[in-house]
C-alpha cells in the first residue's frame, strides 16, 4: 500500500511535517477520522452539561426510591413520582421531606424490571451492601441508580463480596457512588484478609434472552480493593454493547491466588458488527492487579504481589472499543493488554486509543501476544496523541524493563503523534516501538511520534523486526532521541520503509547509532540500507524538555512530587472536578513542552511556531 511513497526523496515537507503527512494520509487510506470504524458517538451517551456530566432525567412514570442510611425507615419508606411536591425539579434534590428507605434491601423491593425507575442513595451514607439494580426501559429511560443531596459519594462497603448485583445490566446508569472492598483494602481501617470478589461481573446472554449487557453508563463512581472487574461477552452469548465507563477510579485490585485486572473485558466469535462495544473515557484506573512488589520473584502472586500476568486492563477478542482521555497509572505490569486470535470472528478489530496518559507502567500498551498466535489479528487500530512517561519506575514485577508501544500481527492500523518521554532509571532493558511477529504483518503507519529523554543500554529505542513477513509498514515524520549510547533504529529488512524527515539523536558511537540486519550502521549506512533519504541525526531542540508529571503539579499549584500528582487524581469527583487533572489538560501540556500541537490537530504534529 506504500510503496508509491516508500523511500522516496520528496522535498521537505512544511513545519510539522504536514505535506508528507497528508500525503501518506491520503495514499493509505488512513485519513485522519476516516478510516476510524469506531467513534464516541457510536455509543449513544446521554446529553451532556457544560462540565461534560450526563443529563439524566426521569419518565414521567419513574418511580423515585430514596434511601437513607441513618434516617431512613424500611417500615415507613415508600417511592415517590417525579410529579410529587416533595420531589420538586431535581430528584437529587428534594424539595421536601422524602419518606426514605434505611436498606437497599428494602428499596430494592420497590423497583421494577424494564422501568425507568430510580434508586437513590442520601451522599455521606454507607451501606454494607452490594448494589441491586434492575433493567431500564429503554436506552432514553435508564433505570438510574445515584445519590441524593450535597456530600461524599454514597458508600457501598461490600466487603468480600460484589459491588455491583446485577450480571446483566441493560439500559442502566450507575453514577456518582463508591463501592469499596473495605475488608481486604489493606490501606483502610478495616482489613481482615485477602477474600474478595470483583466490583462488577456482567456476563451476557444467548440471542431473544432480555438479560443482556447493553446500554450502562457508570459514571463518577469508585471501585476500591476489589479482585477484579470484568465483562464478558463471548460467543454463542450475545456480544456486549455501548458500555460506557468515564469519569470513574478504579484502583487497588489484587488477588492473592489467580490473576487480577483493574478492568477484563472479552467479546469474541461475533460476525462483524458496526455497534459501539466498551467505551472507556476519561477514568483513573491505577495501581491494578497488586498489592505489594513482588518479593518471590516467580509470578507467585500470595499476599496480592504483582505479577506480569495482571494489568490496568486485559481486552480479548475486542471490537469497537475506544480509550479515550484515560490515565493508565502504575499496572502490575501492563498499562494496556490485548489479545486476539486469527479466526476472523475472534480477531480484534476497530480500536481507538486516544489522548490517554500512562505513567510507570513496566509497558504502557501490547497489541498483540498470547497463543494462539496466527497473522493479522488485529485490524482498524489506531493509536494516537497518547503519553508514555517514566516507564520502570516502580517495578511492581521486579522486572528491570520500560518498555512503550508492542505491536504484534497487526492487519492494519496506525501509530501517530504519540509522545513517550522521560526513562531515567538506571534500566537498560528499555524500548518504545517494537514492531514483530511469527506469522505476518499487514499495513502500518507511524507517523509524528516523539521519544525522547529515554535512557537505554544495548537495546534500540525502535525495534522493527521479521521484515521478510511484513507486506507494508511506514516510518514517517518521527523524532527518536536519547540521553545515552544507546542505538536508535534496529531494522530488519523487507516490509519496512521509510519517508519524510525522520529525526535521530543519542550519544552512541557515529558507527553504532543504527543497526540493521544485526550489524551497527552509521548515518550514511543507514540511509543506504533503509531508504530513509532524509534521515538526520542533530539533537533537536525542544521549547522545553524537561516538563514532566512532578512540574505540572507545581505549575497547578498542587505539590512537588509524584504522590502529591497522586493524591489530586484521587480526589476528583463531580463535587470536586479541576478540569486541568484529566489527561487531555496533562498530555497538552507536556506536548508542548516537545513542541507538540495539541490533540486533535489533525495531521498536523508540531505547533505552527515550533520546527525541532
Amino acid at each position: 500500500m506504500f510503496a508509491i511513497v516508500r523511500n522516496a526523496g520528496e522535498a521537505s515537507p512544511t513545519p510539522g511535517g504536514r505535506s508528507l503527512v497528508a500525503l501518506v494520509l491520503a495514499l493509505s487510506g488512513l485519513a485522519s477520522g476516516n478510516a476510524l470504524a469506531v467513534s464516541v458517538a457510536d455509543f449513544h451517551l446521554p446529553d451532556q452539561d457544560s462540565e461534560g456530566w450526563s443529563i439524566l432525567v426521569p419518565a414521567s412514570d419513574s418511580r423515585l426510591i430514596y434511601v437513607d442510611s441513618t434516617a431512613g425507615n424500611d417500615a415507613t419508606g415508600e417511592y415517590h413520582l417525579p410529579s410529587s411536591p416533595l420531589v420538586g425539579p431535581d430528584p437529587t434534590r428534594p424539595a421536601g421531606n422524602v419518606r426514605a428507605f434505611r436498606t437497599l434491601a428494602a428499596a430494592q423491593a420497590q423497583l421494577r424490571q424494564d422501568a425507568p425507575d430510580w434508586l437513590l442513595l442520601r451522599a455521606g451514607g454507607v451501606w454494607e451492601e452490594s448494589l441491586p439494580t434492575r433493567r431500564g426501559r429503554s436506552p432514553s429511560e435508564r433505570m438510574v441508580a445515584t445519590a441524593w443531596d450535597e456530600g461524599p459519594r454514597p458508600e457501598l462497603r461490600t466487603g468480600a463480596n460484589r459491588g455491583l448485583a446485577t450480571y446483566q445490566p441493560v439500559n442502566q446508569a450507575v453514577v456518582g457512588l463508591k463501592f469499596w472492598a473495605h475488608t481486604r483494602d489493606t490501606d483502610g481501617a478495616f482489613f481482615t484478609g485477602y477474600e474478595g470478589s470483583s466490583g462488577f461481573s456482567f456476563t451476557t446472554s444467548f440471542a431473544g434472552d432480555p438479560r443482556q449487557v447493553r446500554d450502562l453508563l457508570i459514571e463518577d463512581c469508585v471501585f476500591r480493593s476489589y479482585a477484579v472487574n470484568d465483562i464478558n461477552g463471548n460467543a454463542p452469548n450475545e456480544p456486549a454493547v455501548r458500555v460506557v465507563i468515564r469519569r470513574s477510579i478504579i484502583s487497588g485490585n489484587y488477588k492473592s491466588s489467580g490473576h487480577s485486572q483493574g478492568l477484563w473485558f472479552k467479546s469474541s466469535g461475533h460476525a462483524p458488527h458496526n455497534l459501539g462495544g466498551i467505551l472507556l473515557q476519561e477514568n483513573l484506573f491505577d495501581h491494578n492487579g497488586w498489592r505489594i512488589q513482588s518479593q518471590s520473584g516467580n509470578d507467585d502472586p500470595e499476599g496480592g504481589q504483582a505479577t506480569i500476568y495482571n494489568h490496568n486492563t486485559y481486552f480479548g477478542g475486542s471490537r469497537n472499543v475506544v480509550f479515550q482521555r484515560n490515565l493508565f497509572l502504575r499496572p502490575s505490569s501492563i498499562g494496556n493488554k490485548w489479545t486476539a486470535e486469527d479466526a476472523p470472528e475472534r480477531m480484534s478489530t476497530s480500536l481507538l486509543v486516544e489522548d490517554n496518559l500512562f505513567a510507570d507502567s513496566e509497558q504502557a500498551i501490547s497489541l498483540g501476544g498470547n497463543a494462539p498466535f496466527g497473522p493479522k489479528r488485529f485490524a482498524d487500530v489506531t493509536l494516537r496523541d497518547n503519553v508514555i512517561i517514566d516507564p520502570g519506575r516502580s517495578r511492581p514485577t521486579n522486572r528491570s524493563l520500560a518498555w512503550g508501544i508492542e505491536v504484534i500481527d497487526w492487519h492494519s492500523g496506525s501509530i501517530s503523534r504519540n509522545l513517550m518521554i522521560h526513562q531515567r532509571t538506571p534500566i537498560t532493558n528499555t524500548w518504545m516501538l517494537k514492531v514483530h511477529t511469527a506469522d505476518a504483518i499487514g499495513t502500518i503507519l507511524v507517523y509524528g511520534n516523539v521519544i525522547a529523554n529515554i535512557r537505554s543500554g544495548s537495546s534500540p529505542l525502535i525495534d522493527f523486526r521479521n521484515g521478510g513477513a511484513v507486506d507494508d509498514v511506514l516510518f514517517a515524520g518521527n523524532i527518536v532521541q536519547s540521553p545515552t549510547a544507546t542505538p536508535l533504529v534496529s531494522l530488519s529488512t523487507g516490509g519496512y520503509g521509510f519517508a519524510g524527515r525522520n529525526r535521530y539523536h543519542s550519544l552512541a558511537p557515529a558507527n553504532a547509532l543504527f543497526r540493521i540486519n544485526g550489524a551497527n550502521a552509521s548515518l550514511a549506512q543507514w540511509i543506504a540500507g533503509s531508504g530513509d533519504s532524509q534521515a538526520s541525526v542533530e539533537l533537536p531542540q525542544f521549547p522545553e524538555p524537561g516538563r514532566d508529571i512532578e512540574g505540572y503539579v507545581q505549575h497547578l499549584g498542587l505539590g512537588t512530587d509524584f504522590d502529591d500528582f497522586l493524591t489530586a487524581v484521587h480526589g476528583q469527583s463531580r463535587a470536586n472536578w479541576n478540569p486541568a487533572l484529566t489527561a487531555g489538560a496533562i498530555n497538552d501540556w507536556l506536548r508542548a513542552g516537545f513542541g507538540m500541537a495539541p490533540a486533535g490537530a489533525g495531521d498536523r504534529i508540531f505547533a505552527d511556531d515550533f520546527e525541532p
